[in-house]
């Protein structure tokens, strides 16, 4: 369309050149030294015209012809950088499919000619990972970090989450250690370190790394409160399975009030407690814990408390929690316990059968048979050790199916 307009624009121009010819052809004389020309105004314009139009033609071609090596290495490399991004679209489609080998040589194949070559690198560094090849992806890394300016943590938390997907807890600690320390406050960081303390137990750790999760609002405030408490707990457990009395006090003392409150810290603060002798605190703590609510490991660990003065008191004061908790196992379990060591025979059977009718445990009815065995009572005992026996043998069948 374009051209037609420009040959009828060329058409009209001529036409008013030939009617200015027979209207008013004019001259020109051009003359230097000797030599002379003279010719008509409108030739003489066609002429200067067709000359300027050449002079541009010459013009364009030259720059053209000096302008077309470097024209055609920038075609060349947009080219190569095309062939690249495709080759990153079909190496992350290959890698997603699981054909690993394959997506590794596509990715690695461009990457020198790729604009994002950090891309290339981080994708092969999975599928080497993928195969198992820890030094290839090893060096992709490195590559990627070396490739692109400011890609630090980005390769730094890639490196970490393959370094813990291959089991490798101590090489990602230290790689998520350094991230920490170049940027302290990067969310996904803390939330990949308080991770892996946890599962590598290092309650302390854990409990360090917390407030920044607070504070970056990395997790809900609930979350946060729930991994301090399981983290106290950890601390707890490791310091009892040391029996390092000092070190459990210790924890204990550094809770709030609210803390000690915790059933599960209570629980295992206690258990140090009756393995140290301590058995009058740890009956206070648990009097005054049940006092308020209720706990089923809490009742069982005041059953465990059988010497003392108050062995009477004791039975005495379980009795009362029966209330509106008449078919509890663990309560009864505990009565049948302290009617025991308290020498009510009678009593005891009544309490220990109870607890078997509402939950039948392999310990209690070791208890049972030890209060047969007390009051004279031998020729049942065989058969409540049988019973007993089934019973722990159908449990640890049916924990074995479960796991």
């Amino acid at each position: 369309m374009k051209m037609l307009v420009v040959i009828a624009i060329g058409l009209i121009a001529s036409a008013g050149l030939i009617w200015l010819a027979d209207f008013e052809p004019g001259f020109v004389l051009l003359q230097y030294g000797s030599w002379s020309l003279e010719t008509s105004l409108i030739v003489f314009s066609v002429a200067f015209l067709l000359l300027v139009v050449a002079s541009y033609l010459f013009l364009r071609s030259f720059i053209f012809i000096q302008q077309a090596p470097k024209k055609l290495a920038v075609w060349q490399l947009a080219r190569r950088q095309h062939r690249a991004g495709e080759a990153l679209t079909r190496g992350l489609i290959t890698l997603e499919e699981g054909r690993w080998a394959e997506a590794e040589r596509i990715l690695i194949r461009y990457v020198g000619n790729s604009e994002t070559p950090l891309l290339h690198y981080l994708a092969a560094a999975r599928a080497a990972q993928k195969q198992k090849a820890s030094d290839r992806r090893d060096n992709y890394l490195r590559l990627a970090h070396e490739t692109t300016a400011g890609a630090d943590i980005a390769v730094g938390v890639v490196q970490a989450e393959l370094q813990l997907a291959a089991n490798q807890k101590e090489q990602a600690l230290a790689t998520l250690q350094h991230l920490r320390e170049v940027s302290p406050k990067h969310p996904y960081v803390l939330q990949l370190l308080q991770q892996l303390y946890s599962d590598m137990n290092q309650w302390q750790a854990v409990q360090d790394v917390l407030p920044d999760l607070r504070k970056q609002h990395v997790l809900p405030p609930s979350d946060v409160k729930a991994l301090s408490t399981d983290a106290t707990v950890g601390q707890l457990q490791i310091a009892l399975d040391r029996r390092d009395w000092a070190d459990i006090e210790s924890i204990w003392q550094k809770l709030s009030n609210k803390a000690r409150q915790t059933e599960e810290l209570l629980n295992l603060y206690i258990l140090g407690l009756i393995q140290q002798g301590e058995l009058g605190p740890a009956t206070s703590l648990i009097e005054g814990y049940l006092s308020k609510q209720w706990s089923d490991s809490l009742v069982y660990q005041y059953g465990v408390i059988l010497h003392g003065d108050n062995l009477l008191k004791n039975l005495a004061t379980a009795e009362k929690w029966l209330k509106n908790r008449e078919n509890n196992p663990w309560l009864l379990l505990t009565l049948g316990r302290l009617a025991l060591v308290n020498k009510l025979w009678a009593k005891s059977e009544e309490y220990l059968r109870s607890s078997l009718d509402n939950g039948p445990r392999g310990e209690t009815y070791q208890v049972l048979a030890d209060v047969l065995v007390a009051d004279g009572r031998h020729e049942l005992v065989a058969d409540i050790y049988k019973q007993g026996l089934d019973i722990m043998l159908q449990q640890e069948q049916l924990s074995v199916r479960n796991n």
